[in-house]
């Protein structure tokens, strides 16, 4: 499993969520592996960086951690995802749902990003 921990304050764009991605998928060694992030402090997102998210397919599933309304709020993108992808409040609950997900961890596959 990967984790991503956005710094509190920061406005998620494009270029930063990319920049993220590739990150993510260096660590990843080319297999598809469930991410957590979290989102707790986020300021928010461009239109632009929402996009990319959703139309990213290099995770086998994505749990959002956040800090209440605010994070439910960043998290909202979410919902139109290609992705597996809930929200939660409670980090535990998190790692729960990542373990039932179907898609097996290491399975091999390509992480590709479309463009917004």
């Amino acid at each position: 499993m990967l984790q991503l921990e956005w710094n509190p304050g920061v406005h998620i764009t494009y270029d930063l969520a990319v920049r993220a991605a590739r990150v993510l998928e260096g660590l990843s060694v080319g297999l598809m592996l469930p991410v957590l992030v979290d989102l707790a402090g986020v300021a928010g997102l461009t239109p632009e960086a929402r996009a990319g998210m959703n139309a990213y397919r290099g995770f086998s599933a994505v749990a959002l951690v956040g800090d209440g309304p605010t994070g439910k709020v960043v998290a909202a993108f979410s919902q139109r995802s290609l992705t597996p992808t809930a929200y939660f409040t409670d980090r535990s609950e998190a790692l729960h749902w990542l373990s039932e997900q179907a898609a097996p961890t290491g399975m091999p596959g390509r992480a590709t990003q479309a463009e917004p």
